[in-house]
């Protein structure tokens, strides 16, 4: 889980939710993040960092089948605070804004990081 996860560990989740991640709130309440891709071996490795397992979608020929992992609630918020000071202006903007609007799931309150060159004001 991303709790142990070592920071080479972090910094590879952050690079692939940045280009292939969804973060938002399920039900409008709790964070989720998620990413699906047709490559097993690289959605396994996001899935163990989450805590989670991959689910496995069909897709209708030609298409190929493509590989899930999904976390949501306290699991989703600690990979988004762990991942946060990596990302790039929007995704920080999309996570910090998730952060702020879910209920309070961590069992130790811990202060939102704002990555450097990020502008203070809304864009």
């Amino acid at each position: 889980m991303i709790e142990n996860a070592e920071r080479d560990d972090i910094v590879w989740l952050a690079g692939l939710l940045e280009g292939e991640g969804a973060f938002d709130l399920h039900r409008d309440r709790y964070p989720r993040v998620r990413v699906a891709m047709t490559d097993r071996d690289v959605v396994g490795r996001a899935a163990t960092l989450f805590g989670v397992s991959v689910r496995l979608k069909l897709n209708p020929p030609p298409n190929q089948a493509t590989w899930h992992a999904e976390a949501s609630g306290p699991k989703a918020e600690a990979v988004m605070r762990a991942i946060l000071p990596h990302m790039g202006a929007r995704r920080s903007q999309r996570i910090a804004s998730i952060l702020g609007h879910a209920p309070k799931t961590a069992k130790v309150t811990v202060s939102i990081y704002r990555p450097p060159g990020l502008p203070l004001g809304r864009s």
